[in-house]
């Protein structure tokens, strides 16, 4: 891989220390998006500040990435929708396969270019389910299924039964981003307060601690401190219950991801290596032995990369003049650190080689 040439490095001795740990765990990217995702048509979105598929092919050759796919979404987000086959961002799908031929037909470029899609995994009348049906999906090259705008997203229910009709898909094959919009830290105030938001007694009550500064009880509640103050011992209970249910639902989904190889996608995007839930979460998956794993940019636009906050990684590779490619390189080898502290090789990581990334794809019938 040629993160050297890209980043200006001379290579002298000391750098290949960070230059060969990412070779070994990442030599191609899952998840990307391009102006192809740019969804026109009825119940699609506008993606903002994405680049033309040709500009990520000319980056990831740059690169040295053996290969990109481009995970496109389907139906908006925001607001996802049941689609129906013959529906034009089914057909776009499809359209999309073409472009990606016509892209590796050019030989412009070294790395390969792959036809996915990032379907939307929401509720639709109750149900859990995909916006893009399995006759579409199963033409795909890969297939990226994650939770966008999802009702009652902190309730471990639900967390569990949307991820679940996910990971029993047979066509699905990466679970993205699972864990965005519903950490919960050791002592986490706000989920706490944000899944009672519906309940208005609790609520109320809850407001009532923190409108008023009392924050001893609040720290009694959460478990930062012992609890001494029985009028909140109720919801000291229900904290612990609530936690108690969230890391149940964690364990189950883990092993079923596992038991169906399904990949548990590690997005840069949102999974910060220096924040403890990930740190946590991670520990927890690394314990399920046939679980896989991919990382990803998840890239939109590559201005996305100045976004990170690594303040606490005092590793800085020498002679990356690019600030926002400086940061993207340091939030990779935090990620990877923290992947060997927990035993995960890069045999585990999908996208880790070529031989990786074959064995995955042929294990699911591609």
């Amino acid at each position: 891989m040629n993160f050297d040439k890209i980043f200006k490095a001379e290579k002298p001795k000391k750098q290949e220390d960070w230059l060969e740990k990412i070779r070994k765990y990442y030599k191609g990217d899952f998840h990307s998006h391009s102006l192809n995702g740019n969804r026109l048509e009825i119940d699609g979105a506008k993606e903002e500040m994405v680049h033309s598929d040709t500009r990520l092919m000319q980056y990831a050759d740059k690169l040295g990435l053996d290969f990109i796919f481009f995970s496109e979404h389907s139906s908006n987000p925001g607001a996802p929708k049941k689609l129906e086959i013959n529906h034009p961002i089914c057909q776009s799908l499809l359209k999309q396969k073409e472009k990606v031929d016509n892209l590796n037909n050019s030989q412009k470029y070294k790395t390969k270019a792959y036809s996915a899609v990032e379907a939307n995994i929401f509720f639709d009348n109750g149900e859990a389910i995909i916006d893009v049906p399995n006759e579409i999906l199963a033409q795909l090259d890969l297939v990226v299924a994650s939770r966008h705008k999802i009702a009652d997203k902190l309730d471990p229910r639900k967390i569990k039964e949307s991820l679940l009709a996910a990971i029993n898909n047979k066509d699905v094959d990466i679970i993205g981003h699972p864990y965005r919009y519903i950490e919960f830290y050791e002592n986490d105030w706000n989920y706490f307060k944000k899944y009672y938001t519906q309940d208005e007694e609790i609520s109320a009550n809850l407001n009532y601690l923190e409108k008023n500064g009392d924050w001893d009880s609040i720290k009694q509640i959460i478990g930062k401190k012992d609890l001494t103050n029985n009028s909140v011992e109720k919801y000291k209970i229900l904290f612990d219950n609530l936690k108690k249910d969230y890391w149940q639902t964690w364990n189950e989904v883990l092993d079923a991801m596992a038991k169906n190889k399904k990949c548990f996608e590690l997005n840069l995007s949102s999974f910060n290596p220096d924040k403890e839930f990930y740190q946590t979460l991670l520990k927890k998956a690394s314990s399920y032995p046939e679980l896989l794993f991919s990382i990803t940019y998840d890239f939109h636009n590559l201005g996305q990369l100045d976004n990170y906050d690594n303040k606490n990684y005092t590793n800085n590779p020498p002679d990356i003049k690019n600030p926002a490619r400086r940061k993207g390189t340091q939030r990779l080898l935090q990620l990877i650190d923290l992947l060997q502290k927990n035993n995960i090789e890069p045999e585990r990581i999908v996208n880790s080689s070529n031989d990786n990334l074959n064995k995955f794809i042929n294990s699911h019938n591609k």
